[in-house]
């Protein structure tokens, strides 16, 4: 019996060990998936984190592309570290984000970013036009004149929008007429609203003309010099020469030199002939013309700085330095007819004569055969170390007070008396003399945007031979009205005229903006903006705008408060017009878009507004302006 009671008292304490045993597994079995499953949360939670954070990473690039987009028209590639992560931002004006085509969308453009953080990435895409939504239209008008559209004329195809009534028969012809009331066409209650538009761009560009950018020619003094063929207006001709002036600026590298004369400008030989030169601190100008049988003003006269007050030149500063030549047709000396300035003030006068014909071409900072005071020094190459620029010269006796008012200005080159006129703003010797051409040629000198310091006299400037833009640091800069007529302007860049614009017969590269200050007035056949939208030009204009008989692709902002007319003019791209009087007539088209604070008139059945791409206008770092926007609907995470 006490055996059978220890039995069962052993296994029971068998049973209870397996119990606990089993619970335990059980407990630690639970323990352990309950710890896996918290993991799991943990990290599904983490992943859930860092996605909502690269999705903000991704939303932020995609907000940096559109700034960025909007401020330069950058099309560049942007990649940047934010947030513990990063994102890049890459643009395609080509293609979707499927691969599918853009290229019947001009103006736009797909912009993609993806966002990174850790493992874990998000991609976002959305369409951007580089034209506000109101350009959507082939018409809109603001109407900021109240009145009602009626259109007599032309034709209209594509929807427009009208903000007022329409009249019956006016509107579109092919397409939908929008109007704010509903009166004339489809009520459109939530419209596009008139773009917003900043001229900032435009108005430094006008401001910056008067802070006139100055170039020279910077000459080593051993080889470099510059080149003029003997001319008629010059030095050669079969009647002699009896009014001259001849002006430059310098800076020389050393004015004290002794090693020889440094030569700024010389004409003629060792027989006749006039030069400017300095030596030993000192500034000449000489002149001499020897025959017996002429005027034998031999050996010459040469003036001299005595090299005080006023008279003082200095190594590594701009000075200004005239000659005139007053004579009359004897054929003798005459008394204080030769003068010379220094810094506008005269330092001295002498005797001198009418020159012979004296060739021998002409030099800058070199001395290819003239003589000097006071030995007759007959030495060739005196070269000139130092910057040379605004190189003068005249048929004609400049007075004291024009040498003075005018050697801090630019010249126009259509000045009364202007033989030749070399400003080296364009990387060359050319002539800026618009009657002749003297160009010279170029040895060995570095063009440099160390100049004296300019302003822009505001008068007229006349171009009738190619402009190269490249050539000029692509600006060309007016301080007053511009004529471009029967020639082609190439490059990119910009061409700002403070008063009035005329482009006559002349073709226009693209990607070109040109800015008036006054009225544009283009004619005569001219073609802007080559053959394309994709090379298209900017016109923006303060004042009167008038195109006639001309081919236009690119943009045009009317901003003056008179007129905007088309007359026998193709424009290809779009118009902005704030002009109240805006007009087509004479069989002139726009294709593409036009949007405008005031109505339009189509004075013929010929003429018309059709629907159509408007420019992409990829000016690289320039803010146009206008902004972009997103195509509603476009985005999508992929």
């Amino acid at each position: 019996m006490i055996n059978l009671v220890k039995k069962v008292r052993d296994e029971s304490g068998v049973i209870l060990m397996a119990s606990t045993m089993g619970i335990f597994i059980l407990l630690s079995i639970f323990a352990f998936y309950l710890a896996r499953f918290s993991v799991l949360e943990t990290q599904s939670g983490a992943y859930h984190v860092q996605d909502i954070k690269v999705r903000n990473i991704a939303m932020a690039g995609a907000e940096h592309g559109v700034q960025i987009y909007k401020t330069t028209r950058s099309t560049n590639s942007i990649t940047k570290n934010f947030n513990q992560g990063s994102y890049t931002v890459s643009f395609d004006s080509n293609n979707d984000e499927t691969g599918g085509s853009l290229t019947s969308r001009e103006h736009f453009l797909t912009m993609m970013v993806s966002g990174t953080l850790s493992d874990v990435q998000r991609n976002i895409r959305f369409f951007l036009s580089s034209m506000p939504e109101a350009f959507s239209f082939s018409f809109y008008g603001n109407n900021s004149s109240g009145g009602t559209f009626s259109n007599t004329g032309g034709t209209i195809n594509g929807d427009m929008f009208f903000k007022g009534d329409v009249s019956s028969n006016s509107g579109t012809s092919s397409g939908i007429t929008y109007t704010s009331t509903g009166n004339g066409g489809v009520l459109l209650s939530s419209y596009p609203s008139f773009p917003e538009f900043s001229d900032t761009y435009y108005e430094q560009m006008l401001a910056s003309v008067n802070s006139y950018n100055n170039y020279s020619f910077d000459f080593d003094g051993i080889n470099d010099y510059v080149h003029i063929e003997n001319s008629d207006e010059i030095n050669t001709g079969s009647t002699p020469h009896m009014k001259k002036t001849i002006e430059a600026w310098f800076k020389a590298d050393n004015v004290n030199s002794t090693s020889h004369k440094q030569t700024i400008y010389e004409q003629g030989g060792t027989v006749r002939g006039l030069n400017i030169y300095i030596y030993d601190g000192q500034l000449y100008v000489g002149g001499w013309n020897e025959p017996d049988g002429e005027s034998d003003w031999d050996p010459g006269t040469w003036l001299i700085t005595d090299g005080t007050g006023d008279e003082i030149i200095e190594s590594g500063k701009w000075h200004h330095v005239a000659l005139t030549l007053d004579a009359s047709d004897a054929n003798y000396v005459q008394a204080n007819i030769f003068k010379g300035y220094l810094d506008g003030k005269e330092f001295g006068s002498g005797s001198g004569s009418k020159l012979w014909n004296h060739p021998g071409d002409v030099s800058i900072a070199r001395n290819r055969d003239t003589k000097f005071s006071p030995n007759q020094d007959y030495n060739t190459a005196k070269y000139f170390s130092g910057l040379i620029d605004e190189v003068r010269l005249w048929n004609t006796v400049r007075t004291a007070q024009e040498i003075n008012s005018y050697k801090d200005r630019v010249l126009s080159g259509s000045e009364v008396g202007l033989a030749a006129y070399y400003d080296f703003q364009n990387n060359n010797a050319q002539d800026k003399e618009d009657q002749s051409n003297n160009d010279g040629t170029m040895y060995g000198a570095t063009w440099t945007n160390d100049g004296p310091e300019l302003s822009e006299t505001g008068s007229t400037v006349s171009y009738t031979s190619t402009i190269d833009l490249s050539s000029q640091g692509n600006q060309l800069l007016v301080n007053g009205d511009l004529n471009i007529s029967s020639t082609t302007v190439i490059g990119s860049g910009q061409i700002v005229a403070t008063g009035d614009i005329t482009i006559s017969s002349t073709d226009v590269g693209g990607n070109i903006i040109i800015i008036c200050g006054g009225d544009v007035n283009i004619n005569g056949g001219s073609v802007l903006g080559g053959t394309t939208l994709a090379n298209s030009v900017i016109i923006f204009s303060k004042g009167n705008a008038s195109f006639t008989n001309s081919v236009l692709y690119g943009l045009v902002i009317s901003k003056g408060s008179g007129s905007l007319q088309l007359s026998g003019t193709k424009l290809y791209g779009a118009i902005l017009n704030y002009s109240p009087n805006f007009s087509l007539s004479a069989d002139s088209d726009i294709v593409g878009s036009v949007v405008s604070n005031y109505s339009v008139d189509l004075l013929d059945n010929n003429s018309s507004i059709t629907r159509s791409e408007i420019p992409e206008l990829s000016f690289a770092g320039q803010n146009l302006g206008l902004n972009p926007f997103v195509v509603p609907g476009s985005y999508l995470e992929y």
